[in-house]
Protein backbone atom coordinates (compact mmCIF):
# COMPACT_ATOMS: atom_id res chain seq x y z
CA UNK A 1 0.00 0.00 0.00
CA UNK A 2 1.05 3.04 -1.25
CA UNK A 3 -0.01 5.56 1.79
CA UNK A 4 0.02 9.57 2.09
CA UNK A 5 -0.78 11.13 5.51
CA UNK A 6 -1.46 14.98 5.95
CA UNK A 7 1.09 16.21 3.60
CA UNK A 8 1.86 20.20 3.05
CA UNK A 9 4.04 21.62 0.85
CA UNK A 10 4.00 25.20 -0.72
CA UNK A 11 6.75 27.69 -1.94
CA UNK A 12 7.56 30.04 0.63
CA UNK A 13 3.80 31.95 1.47
CA UNK A 14 2.08 30.25 -1.57
CA UNK A 15 0.63 26.87 -0.48
CA UNK A 16 0.24 24.26 -3.40
CA UNK A 17 -0.84 21.16 -1.39
CA UNK A 18 -2.81 21.06 2.11
CA UNK A 19 -3.32 18.04 4.48
CA UNK A 20 -3.28 15.56 1.56
CA UNK A 21 -4.22 11.79 2.62
CA UNK A 22 -4.70 8.66 0.62
CA UNK A 23 -3.94 4.98 -0.07
CA UNK A 24 -3.41 3.44 -3.47
CA UNK A 25 -3.60 -0.22 -3.37
CA UNK A 26 -2.28 -3.26 -5.33
CA UNK A 27 -4.12 -3.47 -8.87
CA UNK A 28 -5.67 0.10 -8.51
CA UNK A 29 -5.45 3.11 -11.18
CA UNK A 30 -5.75 6.83 -9.89
CA UNK A 31 -6.76 9.74 -12.47
CA UNK A 32 -4.99 12.75 -10.86
CA UNK A 33 -6.72 15.51 -12.85
CA UNK A 34 -6.82 18.89 -12.47
CA UNK A 35 -5.91 22.04 -14.62
CA UNK A 36 -2.11 23.24 -15.27
CA UNK A 37 -0.36 24.83 -12.23
CA UNK A 38 -2.53 23.56 -9.65
CA UNK A 39 -0.13 21.36 -8.20
CA UNK A 40 -0.27 17.76 -9.64
CA UNK A 41 2.93 17.94 -10.89
CA UNK A 42 4.02 18.99 -7.22
CA UNK A 43 1.75 15.98 -5.56
CA UNK A 44 3.56 13.52 -7.46
CA UNK A 45 7.58 15.21 -6.61
CA UNK A 46 6.39 14.99 -2.91
CA UNK A 47 5.06 11.52 -3.13
CA UNK A 48 8.51 10.43 -4.59
CA UNK A 49 10.68 12.41 -2.63
CA UNK A 50 12.28 14.63 -5.38
CA UNK A 51 10.19 17.71 -2.96
CA UNK A 52 10.52 17.59 0.51
CA UNK A 53 6.83 17.99 2.29
CA UNK A 54 6.43 20.57 4.74
CA UNK A 55 4.48 18.11 7.32
CA UNK A 56 3.14 14.69 6.62
CA UNK A 57 4.31 11.33 5.91
CA UNK A 58 4.50 9.18 2.78
CA UNK A 59 5.24 5.12 2.72
CA UNK A 60 4.98 2.03 0.74
CA UNK A 61 4.38 -0.55 2.23
CA UNK A 62 5.15 0.18 5.84
CA UNK A 63 9.00 1.82 4.29
CA UNK A 64 8.99 5.60 5.32
CA UNK A 65 9.74 7.89 2.25
CA UNK A 66 12.98 9.57 3.70
CA UNK A 67 14.01 7.31 6.71
CA UNK A 68 13.91 4.14 4.58
CA UNK A 69 14.84 5.68 1.32
CA UNK A 70 16.67 2.42 -0.31
CA UNK A 71 13.39 0.01 0.58
CA UNK A 72 10.70 3.08 -0.31
CA UNK A 73 12.43 3.59 -3.79
CA UNK A 74 13.00 0.50 -4.99
CA UNK A 75 9.24 -0.52 -4.93
CA UNK A 76 8.30 2.85 -6.80
CA UNK A 77 9.14 3.81 -10.58
CA UNK A 78 8.88 7.55 -11.26
CA UNK A 79 10.52 9.67 -14.14
CA UNK A 80 8.83 13.20 -14.97
CA UNK A 81 9.73 13.13 -18.48
CA UNK A 82 11.69 12.59 -21.53
CA UNK A 83 13.95 15.36 -19.90
CA UNK A 84 15.15 12.17 -17.86
CA UNK A 85 16.12 10.79 -20.40
CA UNK A 86 20.04 10.04 -21.89
CA UNK A 87 20.06 11.96 -25.13
CA UNK A 88 23.31 9.80 -26.27
CA UNK A 89 21.61 6.36 -25.20
CA UNK A 90 19.74 4.24 -26.82
CA UNK A 91 16.42 2.99 -25.35
CA UNK A 92 17.80 -0.57 -25.36
CA UNK A 93 20.49 0.90 -23.52
CA UNK A 94 17.82 2.50 -21.06
CA UNK A 95 16.04 -0.20 -20.86
CA UNK A 96 19.36 -2.23 -19.85
CA UNK A 97 19.93 0.11 -17.42
CA UNK A 98 16.42 0.30 -15.20
CA UNK A 99 16.28 -3.34 -15.13
CA UNK A 100 20.03 -3.85 -13.83
CA UNK A 101 19.36 -1.45 -11.23
CA UNK A 102 15.50 -2.66 -10.02
CA UNK A 103 16.65 -6.36 -10.39
CA UNK A 104 13.90 -7.02 -12.68
CA UNK A 105 13.22 -10.59 -14.54
CA UNK A 106 11.10 -8.68 -17.36
CA UNK A 107 12.67 -9.31 -21.04
CA UNK A 108 14.02 -6.20 -22.83
CA UNK A 109 12.90 -7.69 -26.23
CA UNK A 110 9.79 -8.68 -24.79
CA UNK A 111 9.14 -5.03 -23.85
CA UNK A 112 10.49 -3.81 -27.04
CA UNK A 113 8.05 -5.47 -29.02
CA UNK A 114 4.75 -4.78 -26.88
CA UNK A 115 5.59 -1.24 -27.79
CA UNK A 116 6.19 -1.29 -31.14
CA UNK A 117 9.57 -0.06 -30.46
CA UNK A 118 11.69 -2.32 -32.06
CA UNK A 119 12.64 -0.20 -35.38
CA UNK A 120 14.01 2.15 -33.32
CA UNK A 121 15.37 -0.11 -30.32
CA UNK A 122 19.01 1.12 -31.43
CA UNK A 123 17.99 4.59 -32.02
CA UNK A 124 19.83 7.40 -29.90
CA UNK A 125 16.78 9.01 -28.22
CA UNK A 126 18.42 12.72 -28.59
CA UNK A 127 17.33 11.73 -32.03
CA UNK A 128 13.25 10.50 -31.26
CA UNK A 129 10.71 12.43 -31.60
CA UNK A 130 7.91 12.91 -28.40
CA UNK A 131 6.07 10.12 -29.19
CA UNK A 132 9.25 7.80 -29.44
CA UNK A 133 10.66 9.15 -26.15
CA UNK A 134 6.85 8.58 -24.82
CA UNK A 135 6.90 4.96 -25.81
CA UNK A 136 10.59 4.61 -24.29
CA UNK A 137 9.31 6.31 -20.51
CA UNK A 138 6.32 3.53 -20.50
CA UNK A 139 8.88 0.98 -21.30
CA UNK A 140 11.32 2.13 -18.15
CA UNK A 141 7.99 1.82 -16.15
CA UNK A 142 7.63 -1.65 -17.57
CA UNK A 143 11.20 -2.95 -16.97
CA UNK A 144 11.49 -1.68 -13.33
CA UNK A 145 8.67 -3.64 -12.56
CA UNK A 146 7.95 -1.62 -9.50
CA UNK A 147 5.01 -2.11 -7.06
CA UNK A 148 4.08 1.40 -7.41
CA UNK A 149 4.22 3.50 -10.47
CA UNK A 150 3.29 7.40 -11.00
CA UNK A 151 3.38 8.13 -14.34
CA UNK A 152 3.24 12.88 -15.10
CA UNK A 153 1.32 13.11 -18.42
CA UNK A 154 2.00 10.14 -19.92
CA UNK A 155 -0.11 10.22 -23.21
CA UNK A 156 1.48 13.24 -23.89
CA UNK A 157 2.56 14.20 -27.76
CA UNK A 158 1.14 10.74 -28.76
CA UNK A 159 -1.10 10.08 -32.04
CA UNK A 160 -4.35 7.91 -31.43
CA UNK A 161 -3.11 4.79 -32.05
CA UNK A 162 -0.49 4.65 -29.49
CA UNK A 163 -2.82 5.97 -26.69
CA UNK A 164 -4.84 2.70 -27.43
CA UNK A 165 -1.71 0.82 -26.71
CA UNK A 166 -0.72 2.75 -23.85
CA UNK A 167 -4.25 2.43 -22.68
CA UNK A 168 -4.04 -1.36 -22.94
CA UNK A 169 -0.75 -1.55 -21.47
CA UNK A 170 -1.92 -0.03 -18.21
CA UNK A 171 -4.90 -2.17 -18.02
CA UNK A 172 -2.58 -5.37 -18.31
CA UNK A 173 -0.13 -3.64 -15.26
CA UNK A 174 -3.14 -3.31 -13.42
CA UNK A 175 -4.07 -6.71 -14.21
CA UNK A 176 -0.65 -7.73 -12.55
CA UNK A 177 -1.11 -5.86 -8.87
CA UNK A 178 0.68 -2.78 -9.97
CA UNK A 179 -0.82 0.38 -8.24
CA UNK A 180 -0.78 3.07 -10.67
CA UNK A 181 -1.18 6.98 -9.91
CA UNK A 182 -1.67 9.11 -13.66
CA UNK A 183 -2.09 12.39 -14.50
CA UNK A 184 -3.37 13.37 -17.69
CA UNK A 185 -5.77 15.97 -19.42
CA UNK A 186 -7.01 13.13 -21.27
CA UNK A 187 -10.16 12.76 -19.60
CA UNK A 188 -11.86 9.71 -21.89
CA UNK A 189 -8.74 7.22 -20.68
CA UNK A 190 -9.04 8.45 -17.27
CA UNK A 191 -12.65 7.71 -17.06
CA UNK A 192 -11.60 4.17 -19.40
CA UNK A 193 -8.83 3.07 -17.07
CA UNK A 194 -9.08 4.60 -13.41
CA UNK A 195 -10.69 3.14 -10.32
CA UNK A 196 -11.01 6.72 -8.18
CA UNK A 197 -10.11 9.99 -9.61
CA UNK A 198 -8.13 12.76 -7.30
CA UNK A 199 -9.12 16.02 -8.31
CA UNK A 200 -6.96 18.84 -6.92
CA UNK A 201 -8.78 22.21 -6.09
CA UNK A 202 -7.80 24.82 -3.92
CA UNK A 203 -4.62 22.84 -2.59
CA UNK A 204 -6.81 19.97 -1.62
CA UNK A 205 -7.86 16.46 -2.75
CA UNK A 206 -11.68 15.77 -3.70
CA UNK A 207 -11.39 11.61 -4.26
CA UNK A 208 -14.40 10.31 -6.17
CA UNK A 209 -15.09 6.49 -7.32
CA UNK A 210 -14.85 6.78 -11.14
CA UNK A 211 -17.26 4.72 -12.08
CA UNK A 212 -20.11 6.95 -10.05
CA UNK A 213 -19.31 10.05 -11.37
CA UNK A 214 -19.74 12.08 -15.30
CA UNK A 215 -15.91 12.99 -15.27
CA UNK A 216 -16.22 15.84 -17.92
CA UNK A 217 -19.33 17.47 -15.90
CA UNK A 218 -17.54 16.97 -12.62
CA UNK A 219 -14.22 18.76 -14.10
CA UNK A 220 -16.37 21.84 -15.38
CA UNK A 221 -18.36 22.27 -12.14
CA UNK A 222 -15.38 22.15 -10.43
CA UNK A 223 -13.11 24.55 -12.15
CA UNK A 224 -15.41 26.27 -14.63
CA UNK A 225 -15.10 27.34 -18.11
CA UNK A 226 -14.21 30.91 -18.89
CA UNK A 227 -15.37 32.67 -21.96
CA UNK A 228 -13.11 34.07 -24.12
CA UNK A 229 -13.43 37.71 -23.96
CA UNK A 230 -12.80 38.27 -27.60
Amino acid sequence: MLTCENLRFGFRHHPVLTDIGFELAPGEIVGLVAPNGTGKSTLLRNLTGLLTPQAGTVTLDGADARRQRRAFLHGLFFLEDGQGLLPTLTAREHFAYVKAAWNSDVGIDAVLSALHMTAYADKRVGRMSLGMRQHVLLGLYMIADARYLLFDEPLNGLDPTSIRLFTQIFTKLKQRGKGIIMSSHQLGNVTAMADRVFFLKDTRLQVFDAASIDLDATYDALYGVQEADW
